[in-house]
């Protein structure tokens, strides 16, 4: 077919995240103006109450959604609905325990989905990590340490990415004084290698360079200010090559940037989140979008979080949305491609 798939128009699955956020406007927003009805069918898992309130809010009383069961009833040029949870109340541009307890119930329904092939691509709507984590109901701060905790034999990796660069996070959210504690000389080579798969099969990138950052300043310079860089990272950056892998670092993150290293290769590994977000965000803005690697599917999600501030404001940009969909599906397509040659 015209749009590169080998069966009937692709199932896009969206997770509805934060009932109060930003997250239903984009994707209301979204299906009212793209021009998505030859490329893809969507599918929302959350609640009619979420989509009709919003609907309703932002004037599109035209919009109209099929309600379905599952996947396999959906239809094409309509926004599809697969309801997870009751939700009994929520207000717009606030969090609410309800809001949460959906937002957990979407993703995980859409998760199941997605590993059972009845979606093609998961895209996940930002989550309130202050109502989406549950002690009792959900002990994860967030996707990817869902992601972790379900894939146990895998090793998933978020990455952001945008404009030609991928920055790829070691730790998420965990405690700055917990990060040392953290870097493994497992955990290190396994992320490596998570990476390196990714950028082969969902990126085309036949020999990946990959650059890895330190975690003290100027790397630790030479053992002076730290020596995870000389005991940990050298050695294992060293292995890694010997393998075959064009692995490159501990490089001091500031000077990295500054003189624009990031841009002669194809990711960096960060140990931390703001060590890899800070310059992502400053480089490429709110055009980017955030990819799960190491998953048997795809997974994308806007590189932003439920901004309550703008929520039902002229002020939101669909950019980032936009971007997880439409760089997702072509993820998708390469990895379908990627799969073909390995067979």
């Amino acid at each position: 077919m015209e749009n590169g798939f080998s069966s009937e128009l692709p199932r896009v699955g969206f997770s509805i995240g934060e009932a109060g956020g930003v997250g239903p406007q984009l994707l209301l927003r979204f299906i009212e103006r793209e021009g998505w009805q030859e490329s893809f069918i969507p599918i929302v898992f959350g609640h009619r109450k979420v989509i009709e309130r919003w609907r309703g809010f932002l004037g599109l009383q035209i919009m109209r959604y099929h309600l379905i069961r599952s996947p396999d009833e959906a239809k094409p040029n309509l926004l599809n609905l697969i309801e997870c949870k009751e939700i009994s109340d929520f207000s717009i541009g606030k969090p609410s325990k309800e809001g949460g307890s959906l937002a957990r119930q979407s993703f995980v329904q859409a998760v199941k989905a997605a590993i059972a092939g009845a979606i093609d691509l998961l895209v996940t709507l930002p989550v309130d990590k202050t109502t989406f984590y549950s002690q009792e109901h959900f002990p994860y701060r967030g996707h990817t340490e869902y992601f972790r905790a379900t894939f146990s034999e895998a090793f998933p990796l978020m990455v952001m990415v945008g404009n030609g660069l991928r920055v790829a996070l070691l730790t998420e959210h965990i405690p700055l004084r917990e990060v040392p504690l953290s870097l493994s000389e497992n955990r290190i080579r396994e992320g490596i290698r998570t990476l390196h798969q990714a950028l082969r099969q969902d990126f085309a990138i036949q020999a990946p360079r990959i650059a890895v950052l330190g975690l003290n300043p100027h790397a630790g310079e030479g053992g002076l200010i730290g020596e995870e860089e000389e005991r940990l990272l050298k050695p294992l950056i060293q292995s890694l090559w010997a393998e075959g892998l064009y692995v490159g670092g501990p490089f001091s993150p500031d000077g990295f940037f500054a003189s624009r290293k990031h841009e002669e290769v194809d990711a960096i590994l960060a140990l931390y989140h703001d060590q890899g977000l800070i310059p992502f965000k400053i480089l490429v803005g709110w055009e980017g979008y955030q990819y799960t690697a190491g998953l048997p599917f795809i997974r994308t999600s806007p590189d932003h979080g439920v901004a309550y501030d703008k929520a039902g404001t002229d002020e939101v940009d669909l950019s980032s949305l936009s971007a997880a969909v439409w760089e997702g599906l072509g993820l998708v397509r390469r990895r379908q491609a990627f799969q073909v040659q390995q067979s």
